[in-house]
């Protein structure tokens, strides 16, 4: 038997179907994709120093798993466009093979094991027969189960971000700055007719505060048939039965590798009237933090591949954990799918409903420093209106359909 199907034994479990649960506590154990976020480091720009940090300090993405490894920053160049220059960073420093060192929990000794697919893919290590496993398909199946619900859903965020201050570009423009549209504009920022919803407003920002600019490539690890397969038959041992040959072989490797997904461009604006006792480093953090979330909603919208599932809060009323943050509006609406297994033992999602947002509720304001900009804020979900289906429960999963 070869080596590939024996590691399916190490899969073999039932996975944990939430779907029909009842309780909301389901919350964490979907499958989310992994996201291993990095930044373009370049210290000639303004407040380098606290937007690495921000950065580097920032909280996880919820909706992803934390795949982040040391290495955070690519050192910049003097190239307009930092591209070229993120992908050479990357191979030179293996940082696909690494990923996938990662998920195996690689050892020191050069040792692999399956812990961490075992707890983001919710298998139960309790009900593993190797006896039983030794000559099944269905171990080959959760196998590849995991490899295409799993590992495939790792993703590369590398962000490129730029301080602008619009009372600087203001006083360079003059009085037909006095649109925030304009400011943004000038100030190179994508988007910018969003910076104000009317002419009113856009007066009281112009000249005030900054924005924070963010240019996002987006990655995808490739982790197909093929490469599973050299993966288990010619690298794979744990710490028992490692060799230096197996473990030079993975050190050497140079079969994995990463898939360019595509790039957007998002900015936050933070007013220093807003936050009258907050330093310029502190609104600068707000900003770089608020950038990453709506460069990674742009993405989403435009790559199905990158969007995140939710699980339902609650069934009646309907209710998620998803709000601004998520880039929600009183116009999207989702697919409600359900998480099962086919007969071979493999995770499948299957559409039994649809839902749009309930506007006689506010939309869960849950962006980053949401608490400090509306203090009166109190609710903590988003509620929504059935459009199709029957009964949802907790833990139904939703995906936001494209363009909406």
């Amino acid at each position: 038997m070869n080596k590939f199907t024996l590691l399916g034994l190490t899969l073999l479990a039932a996975v944990q179907i939430h779907a029909q649960s009842k309780n909301p506590e389901i919350d964490s154990k979907y499958r989310r994709s992994s996201l291993y976020k990095m930044m373009i480091d370049d210290n000639s720009r303004s407040y380098a120093d606290v937007i690495r940090n921000s950065f580097l300090n920032g909280p996880d993405q919820e909706k992803f798993n934390n795949h982040n490894l040391g290495l955070r920053t690519i050192p910049a160049t003097d190239a307009k466009d930092e591209s070229a220059n993120i992908i050479t960073f990357m191979e030179a420093n293996n940082i696909a093979r690494d990923v996938v060192a990662k998920w195996f929990d690689r050892s020191a000794k050069g040792g692999f094991d399956m812990e961490l697919i075992k707890k983001r893919g919710s298998y139960d290590a309790s009900v593993l027969d190797i006896a039983k496993a030794k000559s099944s398909k269905r171990g080959l199946d959760m196998l590849s189960d995991a490899g295409e619900d799993l590992i495939k859903n790792t993703f590369i965020l590398v962000n490129d971000f730029k301080y602008v201050s619009k009372e600087e570009v203001a006083k360079k423009a003059g009085g037909f700055m006095s649109l925030a549209g304009n400011i943004g504009a000038a100030a190179g920022v994508s988007g910018a007719n969003e910076m104000a919803s009317n002419a009113t407003e856009a007066v009281n920002v112009a000249g005030k505060g900054y924005v924070v600019k963010t240019t996002a490539h987006l990655f995808r690890l490739v982790w197909n048939e093929e490469t599973a397969a050299i993966f288990y038959n010619d690298y794979w041992a744990d710490d028992k039965t490692i060799t230096p040959e197996r473990k030079k072989a993975f050190d050497d490797s140079k079969i994995f590798k990463l898939e360019y997904i595509g790039s957007d461009v998002s900015w936050a604006d933070v007013q220093s009237s807003s936050f009258s006792q907050k330093t310029n480093e502190q609104l600068i953090e707000r900003a770089t933090n608020k950038a990453i979330d709506a460069v990674i909603v742009k993405l989403q919208k435009e790559h199905d591949e990158f969007k995140t599932k939710t699980p339902l809060f609650t069934g009646e009323p309907i209710t998620a954990k998803i709000g601004l943050k998520e880039g929600i509006s009183d116009k999207s609406k989702f697919d409600v799918m359900e998480q099962q297994q086919d007969a071979d033992g493999k995770t499948k999602y299957v559409v039994v409903g649809s839902i749009k947002i309930d506007d006689s509720f506010p939309i869960w304001d849950n962006r980053y420093g949401a608490a400090d900009e509306n203090p009166d804020n109190k609710t903590d979900k988003t509620y929504f209106k059935k459009v199709s289906g029957k009964e949802f429960f907790p833990g139904m999963l939703i995906v936001q359909k494209k363009g909406k």
